[in-house]
Order: C-alpha cells, then sequence, then structure tokens
C-alpha cells in the first residue's frame, strides 16, 4: 500500500516519513484514508464525465428525432402522385423547318400546403439513354395552379429541330432546398408522335 503527501499529492512507500517530492512530514498521514479521498476523487470525477457524456447523447439524439418529426411533417410526406394523361407529340415546318414537339399531359395528386419555390424538371431521354432536352417550371407555376384544382394539364413540353426516338420523361420535384420530393418516370409512346405536319 502507499502514502499519498497532502502538500504536493506525490506517491510514497507505506513507510515512509517524509515526501520524497516535497519533503513533508507524512507521520500523521493515514494512508487508508488517504487512498479513500482519492478514490472518491476519481470516482467523482468518472462520474462527472460519464453524466457529461449522457447529456451529450440525449441531446444529439434529440436533435435527429426533431429532425426525423420535422421531415415527416414536410410536404414530401404527402405521396405525391403523377396521374398520365398522354405523353404525345406533333411537328409543323416553319419556313421550311421542321419542328418537333414532345408533350406530356396530366395531373398531380397529393398536393397540400403552399409550393412556393418548388420547381419541378422533366428530363426527354432517348432509346439510347441520352439527354434530349429538359425542361423546367420554376415555382411550379403552371403545374400545381391546375393540379391543385384537379385540372389535366400540359406539364412538360420540349421543342427540337430534330427527330428523336423519346423512351420515357423523368418528372422530378424540388423543394426550395433542392431535395428531391417526387422522382418518377413516364413512358412516351413515339407511335404517338404525329408527323403529318412534315407533310404540309
Amino acid at each position: 500500500m502507499t502514502k499519498f503527501c497532502p502538500n504536493c499529492g506525490e506517491e510514497n512507500e507505506d513507510a515512509a516519513v517524509f515526501c520524497r517530492s516535497c519533503g513533508h512530514d507524512l507521520k500523521d498521514v493515514d494512508q487508508r484514508i488517504r487512498t479513500d479521498k482519492r478514490a472518491k476523487t476519481s470516482s467523482n470525477a468518472l462520474n462527472f464525465k460519464a453524466l457529461a457524456a449522457l447529456v451529450v447523447i440525449v441531446a444529439i439524439v434529440g436533435i435527429m428525432a426533431f429532425s426525423f418529426i420535422g421531415n415527416s411533417n414536410s410536404n414530401d410526406s404527402q405521396n405525391i402522385t403523377l396521374i398520365k394523361e398522354n405523353a404525345y407529340g406533333f411537328t409543323f415546318v416553319n419556313d421550311g423547318v421542321p419542328y418537333y414537339n414532345y408533350y406530356l399531359d396530366g395531373v398531380f395528386t397529393n398536393l397540400e400546403g403552399d409550393f412556393q419555390g418548388y420547381d419541378m424538371k422533366a428530363r426527354f431521354i432517348d432509346e439510347n439513354g441520352s439527354l434530349v432536352k429538359e425542361y423546367r417550371d420554376d415555382y411550379m407555376k403552371y403545374a400545381f395552379s391546375d393540379s391543385k384544382k384537379s385540372q389535366t394539364s400540359t406539364l412538360a413540353s420540349i421543342q427540337t429541330n430534330e427527330l428523336y426516338n423519346v423512351s420515357y420523361i423523368q418528372v422530378e420535384i424540388m423543394d426550395p432546398n433542392g431535395d428531391i420530393v417526387f422522382n418518377e418516370s413516364v413512358d412516351f409512346d413515339m407511335a404517338k408522335m404525329d408527323l403529318s405536319g412534315l407533310e404540309k
């Protein structure tokens, strides 16, 4: 067993009369009492650290839970669905230049609350998986206006001067933070591409 100097805290042999570090008189030092006090101090320090760690963990869990609840109440939990009415195309010629128009008509459902600041993006993809052209409706001025009234409308359209075999349309809705809250692909049937306008 050992003695701890009450003056400097140095650990000394149990039989020591003077501290080997500072020379303090250790004759009246009760080794057992000093050891118990040191153990209590050490134990208190450990308890404080454990309590502090517990407080930090509880705080982190609380923040995560609040964030989860907040997200679950946001618009991305509405199960937005797209009811496609038609995906089609038509052509015409102007001053000898052909124009190919690709359209997606439909309506969104489960739109609740204020969608100010939301954007919709529709990418028209060809049979090779390449992007033909992208349509963007900033602030959902048109798509949401008609969808909230359950009216089918043109949700996306592009125009090109070259015929592309569009395979599908990838539709996305982004919230004001840029997070995607809706993502769905819609098949495009080239059989519905009216090419009669090129003959006029």
